[in-house]
């Protein structure tokens, strides 16, 4: 099946276009689409939380990756489900989604809608793997409502093989204090592109994301985040960090869009990569729009090699250079992963990082 898809992960203003940042198109050969064969939603279930494998009629929403991204997804869906909080329900414990790209399910379309009433809470960690040689497709689209004073936190994972296309498009919306916060570990496939757009719409809603990517070899990664204050005293916190090797490729575009009304509202956005390759390619798009005065905004990114100090330090403790770099991408990823809930899936991120920087011949 021949994937084709345009205007994926457009700068809301866009720039020169022969910069190559204002937007992607999406062109594979995918393998054969059918429903998953297989459980991946967790047997241990979180107490007074509704979930059903049947999508949900919920509110139309943005996402990050842009239409035709979130159209074919839902046209096309494999799998996925639906999960309620009720009011004032806090669940217990998190709702654990993983999906498996192999043999049986080349193409996983997963659609997953989580809806939080009134003052509840829930958590949602989502993790993605494959066999290292088997070239699957994944394709995710995730759609959080957090209501009156809800919070929601997702975590998504994404382990998957060299071979695999992937990509994982969130649309979010919040009401009057709602919170709504997400890790996304950008980890593995041959190609992979992630997207979220935030609605800030009530009074003092919050944003939280913390993303880490890695590309090594010469796989590509395409970043949209964007989040639209449009409440009054909303937040929005955007931070991205990874690092590049070889010839790998990466552009983040983080957007932080103050709307008409969104007074006292605040949004900071930072980005940090760390390059280890002369032929690596890193573009940075930090975006801050505004059509309101009375706002908070900061953005930043930055990039370079590791600093030669911290390396001289660990080589003096008996560490080689190479064994030091690779320690060094380690604890750039710590921060992240040690707020991931799950201590298996936080131990299999870190066994997973850790299997591919042993591939690392030399860092340059």
């Amino acid at each position: 099946m021949n994937l084709e898809l345009e205007h994926v992960n457009s700068l809301p203003a866009p720039t020169w276009f022969r910069l190559g940042i204002n937007e992607i198109k999406i062109g594979e050969t995918i393998p054969e689409i059918h429903p998953y064969d297989g459980r991946y939603l967790s047997t241990e279930l979180p107490r007074n939380v509704e979930i059903s494998a049947e999508p949900l009629p919920a509110p139309e929403l943005s996402t990050g990756m842009g239409d035709a991204v979130r159209n074919f997804t839902e046209d096309n869906r494999t799998c996925g489900v639906t999960v309620r909080v009720p009011d004032g329900v806090k669940a217990e414990r998190p709702v654990h989604l993983t999906y498996r790209v192999d043999e049986k399910n080349p193409s996983v379309l997963d659609v997953t809608t989580v809806v939080a009433g009134e003052n509840s809470e829930v958590t949602v960690v989502m993790s993605y793997t494959s066999a290292a040689d088997f070239p699957g497709f994944h394709g995710g689209l995730t759609k959080l409502y957090a209501g009156k004073n809800a919070v929601i936190r997702l975590i998504q994972v994404q382990m998957l093989g060299d071979k695999c296309l992937h990509y994982d498009d969130v649309g979010a919306q919040c009401a009057e204090n709602g919170e709504v916060s997400v890790i996304q570990a950008e980890l593995g496939g041959k190609s992979a592109a992630a997207g979220l757009k935030a609605a800030l719409k009530g009074r003092k809603s919050l944003l939280n994301l913390n993303t880490i990517y890695f590309g090594d070899r010469s796989r590509s990664i395409d970043i949209n985040y964007l989040a639209e204050h449009t409440g009054r005293a909303t937040h929005s916190e955007i931070h991205a960090s990874g690092a590049l090797l070889d010839e790998s490729r990466k552009t983040f575009r983080g957007t932080i869009d103050f709307v008409r009304g969104s007074k006292r509202a605040v949004g900071h956005e930072s980005e940090y990569s760390l390059l280890f390759s002369p032929k690596v390619v890193n573009r940075s798009a930090p975006l801050i729009l505004c059509a309101e005065e009375d706002v908070e905004g900061q953005h930043a990114a930055s990039a370079g090699k590791i600093d030669s100090n911290r390396l001289f330090y660990l080589m003096s403790r008996g560490l080689s250079e190479l064994d030091a770099r690779k320690l060094l991408i380690e604890a750039q990823f710590r921060p992240v992963t040690d707020r991931i809930p799950d201590p298996a899936l936080r131990d299999a991120v870190s066994e997973y990082v850790k299997e591919r920087l042993e591939a690392i011949e030399s860092v340059s």
